[in-house]
């Protein structure tokens, strides 16, 4: 949602997003049916987009990495970097429609205050 934000409101495709967790994208991989419908809300299509897990070389190619998790559940590899901004947000995985709007609109006020 973060990276679809950013690229929505810039009118880029500066921003990519990947999960901390190396189970993510199976998890995942692709936005799950929630997510879909409610950024198609927003006018936002993320029904193309591809999880991925984040990588040592997606750090070293960027300014700033946004982590929307604790910081105690990150690899070890992003402790130590002074690109991280902690923005800690539910994951709101199998849980009500109305709970990944109230984290979708989270995330989008978190997106909003940095551009």
């Amino acid at each position: 949602m973060a990276e679809a934000y950013y690229n929505h409101f810039t009118q880029s495709n500066n921003a990519s997003s990947a999960g901390v967790l190396d189970y993510t994208p199976e998890k995942y991989g692709h936005p799950v049916k929630e997510v879909v419908e409610i950024m198609q809300e927003e006018g936002i299509d993320v029904s193309k987009q591809k999880v991925k897990f984040l990588t040592k070389e997606m750090i070293k190619e960027n300014d700033k990495i946004f982590i929307m998790c604790k910081e105690e559940q990150c690899p070890h590899f992003l402790s130590n970097s002074n690109k991280n901004v902690f923005w800690e947000v539910s994951d709101p995985f199998d849980t009500k429609l109305e709970n990944y709007r109230k984290i979708r609109d989270e995330i989008k006020a978190k997106v909003l205050s940095i551009l």
